[in-house]
């Protein structure tokens, strides 16, 4: 019959299997550098360590949404600022047209100078990013407008819908990213509404009737403002994202060395950990060999 095993060979059993135990654990460390990889190794870090994760995967994505929605907002401040420009265009035109000495040639070959820009602008209310109309509001898989220059008007009624394209920003707010073309371009106020401004201009300039064409000239100033505090938006909301960007890159720096400092394993604690573990494991194997206790077969009945 097989006696049980005495008291301390039981305690030197359990010894060497802890050694064994924490050997595993710091290999595991050396290899794979990572202190924490499941609940086991760390309960106490754990709940921090899903809470960093959680937190970073939150701002890539955030990230990723400011880097799309910035793209856009560039290239929207660019139609803003060629908007700005082709209007003080017209505006010069109209009033070099205005002057008495010019003819009706002249003033017809004006009309197609604005003609020509109000085309270039109602392109402009149909700018596409990787896919997207962007001034055509929420409805941005087709055009803003359709244009026709056998119509009167020549460009189509909206064909999108109103914006409210938000984004967030890392800190918890959001920032309203987007005009939608109707608001810039074709305002329901008459004294915003760019492209009856510039089509008004032309149809006095083909008339060559001096009246219609200072009364066409007089709310060209309103509607120039108008443009330009779109532009300000894009600018403004360029100048947002961009903070936004750069928080979110901070705290993504700071939450990958909280995670760093949960997770990561001290490699140089871990090899010095390891080799004292290897030393002890040796030594209690050459103790218990030399202690001359029974051994197996003294157990074997």
């Amino acid at each position: 019959m097989i006696r049980s095993i005495d008291g301390s060979t039981d305690l030197y059993l359990n010894r060497l299997r802890q050694i064994n135990e924490r050997m595993t654990k710091a290999q595991s460390e050396v290899s794979g550098g990572k202190r924490v990889e499941a609940a086991s190794d760390d309960p106490a870090v754990l709940s921090n360590l899903l809470q960093v994760r959680t937190d970073l995967a939150r701002l890539t994505q955030v990230s990723t949404n400011l880097d799309r929605v910035r793209s856009e907002a560039d290239s929207a401040e660019g139609a803003m600022q060629n908007a700005v420009r082709m209007f003080d265009q017209v505006r010069t035109l109209g009033l070099s047209a205005a002057n008495s000495e010019q003819t009706a040639v002249s003033r017809a070959s004006v009309a197609d100078q604005i003609g020509t820009l109000l085309e270039r602008m109602v392109g402009l209310g149909n700018t596409q990013v990787a896919g997207r109309f962007i001034f055509s509001g929420d409805g941005d898989q087709g055009p803003a407008y359709q244009l026709d220059l056998q119509q009167n008007p020549p460009w189509s009624s909206y064909l999108g819908s109103a914006s409210s394209r938000l984004v967030a920003h890392p800190n918890g707010g959001v920032i309203e990213v987007a005009q939608d073309a109707q608001t810039i371009f074709d305002n329901s106020d008459p004294s915003r509404n760019v492209f009856q401004a510039m089509e008004n201009l032309r149809q006095a300039l083909v008339a060559n009737d001096t009246e219609a064409i200072e009364a066409a000239l007089a709310p060209l100033p309103g509607v120039s403002d108008h443009l330009n505090s779109s532009l300000s938006f894009y600018g403004n909301v360029q100048n947002r994202l961009e903070d936004a960007v750069n928080t979110s890159s901070r705290e993504q720096v700071r939450l990958k060395q909280d995670q760093s400092s949960l997770a990561d394993a001290d490699q140089t604690q871990a090899i010095l950990d390891l080799t004292q573990l290897k030393y002890g494991q040796q030594a209690a194997l050459e103790v218990h060999a030399k202690m001359g206790k029974t051994s197996l077969f003294d157990y074997m009945g």
